[in-house]
């Protein structure tokens, strides 16, 4: 696949308005016009992003809606820039696979969330080979979590003291 292809996976070309801005004339080359078309794509968090949410729930997972668009962010621009080259690799091959453009987007943003964490955790260095390993085991990985949440993750801060507070 192309140069183009992959950057319209990653962000495509949009339409229509977000924050009053005609998202047609915005330049995906520009990152931050990239972040503000990723966020448009996102109606569901657009109403908590404006108002500053920490956290909100949707469907039965408690998330943050900067976070998620961050993630977002940093798998379109490692697209972008096919770096490293196994994200669009591993895209293509899950498309191939059934899966839908989002969902893949959210399978690539795990590896990231997944590597960003190891590094904070345990103050390492980012390990690229770690990253393709587990840019390799998707979606086997990715279903195997999936299935595995358990319930309290899906609760949020205030929710996870008041089960703690009552088990005390």
């Amino acid at each position: 696949m192309s140069e183009e292809e992959r950057r319209v996976f990653a962000v495509p070309p949009a339409a229509g308005e977000y924050e009053g801005l005609d998202l047609s004339l915005l330049n995906r080359d520009d990152p931050d016009e990239r972040r503000f078309l990723i966020e448009a794509e996102h109606p569901e968090l657009h109403r908590a992003l404006r108002n500053g949410q920490h956290e909100m729930h949707v469907g039965e997972a408690t998330m943050s809606p900067v976070m998620h668009i961050t993630m977002h962010e940093i798998v379109a621009n490692q697209l972008w820039d096919d770096e490293p080259p196994e994200m669009w690799q591993t895209a293509t091959r899950l498309l191939s696979r059934g899966y839908e453009r989002h969902e893949v987007l959210h399978m690539l943003g795990s590896v990231v969330a997944a590597e960003v964490f190891e590094i904070m955790r345990n103050q390492e260095r980012h390990d690229l080979e770690r990253v393709r390993a587990a840019l390799a085991a998707l979606p086997e990985s990715w279903e195997h979590e999936r299935g595995e949440t358990p319930a309290e993750r899906h609760q949020n801060r205030a929710e996870r003291r008041a089960a703690r507070r009552r088990r005390h």
